[in-house]
């Protein structure tokens, strides 16, 4: 039968935590039960020994000589012996009874009953205590003989003799030889029972396992709200888990002031929460502006090719076509195609940067490069007046992608030419300051309104009727201006107001360029700029 197996780490604790006290006390126990049983065998082995060499040695080291004596004197010897709690047989070398002293108050003696096995491997074991002595071993030579019943004290009562105790029927056996020196003519075995030790030891491991088990309930009741309360940053982390996997993403652990494996896990739990609350924000925002973008996207090609669709149906249609009027549908379709080329080549733009295409960035003289770029793109704006000044960055440098340099202003230049005043004049300006330099165009249009500002760099984004898809605008330009100088390294910032005109900065991180011994400003190259 299995048995089921515990669901929560809680219970899983206090189990594994039980079973290594219930282990402990288990082994605590046993040393106890082995500790007090060779305690109390050993207390009783001395006791019976040292009671029956004090008695054999009051009697004299002569008191037995052969085995007449010991025929003759067995009865009070074995009386002198014995006790209310020791019984005593004497015996021959060969296992005969001659006398024996059983326990209990005299006239209630209960004698102690021993198998011929048992006798003849208590003698055999007082025999094979080679290095002991019988007693009186010490005196050579008996000088006379003492009347039966006389009591001697020998100058020494030499060495304590005798056996190991053997146990048999709960009985302890004690052998010691009788006679002269090393030759033994009979034993007097002693035995004690170990009844009473025994129901010690018994009663001693009912108390010691009374106590174990009565520790082991207090030790599971102290456990429980001690791991509970453990446990329980690891519940609120779970249940907060469960309500993220709900819906509920605003939740957090925010375990405060816990410095443990549990808080550190609460803590990382919170984070990545917050990472992915993140990255799901960012997601979720990625695909509403894919969504708006290609919704914006067909709008916008939706009017150019019906423009397209519309006069290459009337010229293939109408065959008496005025020259002019054929004239003005051929341009309407050149406009439109130019337009629609425009919008197609900023759309492909838009996805290069959102797929991370890499730039090719070069050092670039920020003042030559203001000038050539405006002197070159100048005709695309023949009735506006550009006006450059870059004295201020003389010798600076960027290291930028010439190519996206020049998309940024012409995208800027075009976007002031096309939504401010026609006869007022666009103004681009550099100056260095810090480790960056800042380029700007300005121009003197109608402004935008605080709202319409905080707009303008998003796709497709028209703020107002000056701005709207009449004027020929995509909505893409300063978008791209945006996502070139923002992966450029550099900060686009606009400045505009109602009434106020427009400015459009962009701040490039400049190169660092040191001064040579002639004073000339040098590049990190080492050539002269």
């Amino acid at each position: 039968m299995r048995w089921p197996r515990p669901t929560t780490i809680r219970v899983r604790l206090v189990l594994w935590y039980l079973g290594v006290l219930a282990a402990l006390l288990l082994g605590l126990g046993v040393l106890q039960f082995v500790t007090l049983t060779n305690y109390l065998r050993t207390t009783t082995f001395d006791s019976l020994r040292d009671t029956a060499h004090a008695e054999l040695g009051v009697l004299g080291p002569c008191f037995i000589r052969s085995s007449g004596d010991l025929n003759r004197n067995a009865l009070r010897l074995a009386s002198l012996l014995g006790s209310r709690e020791v019984a005593v047989k004497i015996v021959t070398p060969t296992g005969q009874t001659l006398a024996d002293h059983g326990f209990g108050e005299p006239g209630a003696y209960r004698s102690m009953r021993l198998s011929a096995d048992t006798i003849n491997r208590v003698l055999a074991s007082a025999s094979a205590a080679s290095t002991l002595r019988p007693l009186g071993s010490t005196l050579s030579i008996c000088s006379r003989s003492p009347a039966p019943g006389s009591l001697q004290h020998p100058e020494s009562p030499g060495p304590r003799h005798g056996n190991s105790g053997i146990s048999a029927d709960n009985l302890l056996l004690y052998a010691v030889p009788l006679g002269p020196p090393g030759q033994a003519v009979g034993y007097a075995i002693l035995g004690r029972s170990m009844t009473t030790a025994y129901a010690t030891v018994q009663r001693t491991q009912v108390v010691f396992g009374i106590g174990a088990l009565s520790a082991l309930l207090l030790a599971a009741l102290v456990a429980l709200p001690i791991i509970n309360r453990a446990l329980r940053p690891l519940r609120l982390v779970t249940h907060t888990a469960e309500a993220i996997a709900a819906g509920e993403l605003g939740q957090r652990v925010a375990l405060q002031g816990a410095v443990d494996e549990v808080g550190r896990l609460g803590q990382a739990f919170d984070t990545m929460v917050d990472r992915l609350e993140a990255a799901l924000g960012e997601a979720t925002a990625s695909e509403e502006r894919m969504r708006r973008f290609l919704a914006d996207a067909s709008h916008e090609l939706r009017t150019p090719l019906t423009v397209l669709r519309g006069s290459s149906h009337l010229l293939l249609h109408q065959t008496g076509l005025e020259p002019e009027e054929a004239a003005e549908t051929l341009a309407a379709i050149h406009d439109e195609s130019v337009r629609l080329s425009r919008l197609v080549d900023d759309l492909l733009l838009l996805s290069r940067m959102d797929a991370g295409q890499p730039l090719h960035p070069e050092k670039i003289p920020v003042g030559p490069f203001l000038a050539e770029t405006v002197r070159r793109y100048a005709r695309a704006w023949p009735a506006r007046e550009i006006a450059v000044r870059a004295a201020d960055v003389e010798g600076a440098q960027v290291h930028v992608d010439p190519e996206a340099l020049r998309r940024v202003l012409t995208n800027l230049i075009d976007n002031a030419a096309r939504y401010s005043t026609p006869e007022g004049p666009i103004r681009l300006h550099a100056e260095q300051h810090g480790s960056g330099v800042a380029i700007a165009v300005e121009d003197d249009g109608p402004g935008l309104e605080p709202a319409d500002a905080a707009r303008v760099f998003e796709r497709f984004y028209r703020g107002g009727e000056s701005r709207s898809r009449a004027s020929g605008g995509s909505g893409l330009g300063l978008a791209i201006v945006h996502g070139l100088v923002a992966q450029s390294g550099g900060e686009v910032h606009i400045d505009t107001a109602p009434q106020r005109g427009t400015t459009v900065q962009i701040t490039l991180p400049a190169i660092r360029l040191e001064k040579a011994a002639s004073g000339h400003p040098v590049n990190d190259a080492g050539t002269a700029a």
